[in-house]
């Protein structure tokens, strides 16, 4: 199935608008993807696989040191960026966490996560690991 076919099927996300004629005519509702989007949609992936706070927390810290090669104080401080506000990164750095991110939030959504919460952080770390482990393949570093 293409991305078309796949589109169409989705749930209408849309409102309505009255033509000329006192029509109802359908909108699609348009969004603007960015780094802060697509790492929402990754969180939320998270929370709804009931990862803990801190299992969220070593995923991002793991997806950082499989990406970068250091820790995100590291990457922070080495790129002069602002702590906590990956706008203030490099465009390469914020394009690979995008892309990882973007990978990530759909491979936790296909898994089942299941056992106790230790299990299920532990489920969602790797696979937030091994998926930065592939997206590193893709940069120039």
């Amino acid at each position: 199935m293409g991305f078309l076919n796949w589109f169409q099927q989705q749930p209408s996300e849309s409102d309505s608008q009255l033509d000329l004629f006192n029509s109802s005519q359908e909108l699609t509702k348009h969004e603007r993807v960015d780094g802060a989007t697509v790492y929402k949609d990754f969180q939320q992936s998270m929370l709804d696989k009931k990862v803990s706070a801190e299992g969220r927390r070593k995923a991002v810290v793991a997806e950082t040191q499989e990406l970068f090669d250091c820790t995100i104080d590291e990457l922070y401080e080495g790129t002069g960026g602002k702590k906590g506000d990956r706008a203030s990164l490099p465009k390469e750095a914020q394009k690979a966490y995008l892309v990882n991110e973007t990978i990530a939030t759909h491979r936790i959504n296909d898994s089942e996560c299941s056992g106790s919460q230790k299990q299920r952080d532990d489920q969602v770390v790797e696979t937030v690991r091994e998926t930065a482990e592939r997206t590193r393949k893709w940069f120039p570093w």
